[in-house]
């Protein structure tokens, strides 16, 4: 009897520990039509921008790739005519206008890349989005799973491991993150807090696990 009680006691703890946290799926998973677009706008992408450059020999090989990585929208592209699609396509990506750029140097190879964003209004006119917080302000305030993971994603975060709770002033979210390198490898759950306007708050670790197993140390 009384390790029944203490078994019930233990998940009575577990439960209330987890209570109100839920899984926050990928932006692929909500879709383009799960987020409310503030009056007036109709479209919103974002590309990235990526310069790719082999050196083999004497030889050097250069490569561009744009590629659409997210869309939001009350209407698809198709609907503003076959004018406004090619012209809108064809808008040009600009360096000074780049948010979650990233660069890679190796041997013989470096790539580097950066996103910007668009916005076709409800008449059909075309802007560009100049950085992270214009694309915030178009969905705003945060009200769903969908539009708190796009702010997640925009300000860093990872779209897997990572689970979120309604709190009075907006959304805590916790990362699920094992790590693998180094002499600190484990498993490491790190929180966020992120209010309506968008906000979020610096990442806090909360729990940390060492590994069991030894830790990959680069070949020391």
């Amino acid at each position: 009897m009384k390790q029944i009680k203490i078994i019930f006691i233990t998940l009575l703890l577990t439960l209330t520990v987890n209570a109100g946290w839920k899984p926050l799926k990928s932006l692929d998973h909500y879709g383009p039509k799960a987020f409310t677009l503030k009056k007036g706008v109709a479209y919103v992408e974002i590309r990235q921008y990526k310069k790719d450059i082999y050196v083999y020999a004497s030889d050097i090989s250069r490569k561009k790739e744009e590629t659409v990585l997210f869309k939001m929208y009350r209407h698809p592209l198709s609907y503003f005519g076959s004018t406004v699609k090619r012209t809108f396509e064809s808008l040009p990506g600009k360096k000074k206008f780049a948010f979650m750029k990233s660069e890679y140097s190796g041997i013989g190879r470096s790539i580097e890349w950066y996103n910007n964003g668009f916005m076709i209004d409800d008449k059909g006119k075309q802007w560009r989005l100049e950085n992270v917080q214009d694309i915030i302000d178009m969905v705003k305030p945060i009200d769903t799973p969908a539009e708190l993971m796009l702010v997640f994603w925009l300000k860093g975060g990872k779209q897997k491991n990572t689970t979120y709770r309604k709190v009075g002033s907006g959304y805590v979210i916790r990362e699920h993150y094992t790590s693998i390198d180094g002499p600190d490898c484990g498993d490491y759950t790190f929180e966020y807090k992120v209010n309506r306007l968008g906000k979020m708050s610096k990442k806090k670790r909360i729990k940390f696990k060492k590994s069991k197993v030894p830790c990959d140390l680069g070949g020391e």
